[in-house]
């Protein structure tokens, strides 16, 4: 019974649909990154730099 419902369900939606999820994550990480400040990315650069533990964000 679980095999014919599951050879049944069409699964090319799902493969569109997790390209779609992923598109939508890069773009959001992309301008995310884009939007960084100067300041706010040599914070981030020097992080492995640094012993001391602060936080990078303003």
């Amino acid at each position: 019974m679980i095999r014919d419902l599951v050879s049944a369900l069409d699964y090319s939606m799902f493969a569109e649909l997790a390209l779609a999820l992923f598109v939508v994550a890069f773009a959001t990480m992309t301008y995310g990154t884009l939007r960084l400040s100067k300041n706010a990315s040599d914070r981030f650069a020097s992080i492995p730099l640094s012993d001391d533990v602060e936080d990078p964000r303003p």
